[in-house]
């Protein structure tokens, strides 16, 4: 399977959310959060949203967000019927590669515990940096 990154366009956004909104559901739900679709808009124009593709198929979506010497990966959405199949591994080392390439000293995200994500991260080089009402602030810097 060939993956790659490619920008998102309008085009996508719907996609973007729907994929959003379905993967968190669970999680915000078990904290009475709603889902604010204006929120996810206005992030859509400050964040840098990057599509996951396996050939012609939209699989996933990428997150960023220079916060000065770090990069966020503020959010990473897997197809549900295609995770657990390596690809938040890949998109992980992409956002590394990305935080490397740019100079960010290091790349940071925040992660709810109860997330399987969390292993995943940790497997990564994540270390846990802090922790705020169930949510881990995570941090992987380059060596």
């Amino acid at each position: 399977m060939t993956l790659r990154l490619q920008s998102a366009t309008a085009h996508d956004f719907a996609f973007c959310e729907h994929l959003s909104r379905t993967n968190m559901a669970g999680y915000l739900a078990a904290r009475g959060i709603a889902w604010d679709p204006a929120r996810f808009r206005a992030s859509c124009a400050e964040f840098e949203n990057l599509m996951i593709v396996a050939g012609d198929e939209a699989i996933g979506l990428l997150r960023l967000l220079p916060e000065g010497e770090a990069l966020d990966l503020r959010d990473l959405q897997i197809v549900p019927a295609r995770q657990r199949q390596g690809i938040g591994g890949w998109a992980v080392r992409q956002a590394q590669a990305i935080a490397l390439q740019r100079g960010h000293r290091r790349l940071q995200l925040r992660v709810y515990a109860e997330n399987p994500a969390r292993a995943l991260y940790a497997r990564m080089g994540f270390v846990d940096e802090a922790e705020a009402e169930g949510t881990l602030h995570m941090v992987w810097r380059p060596r």
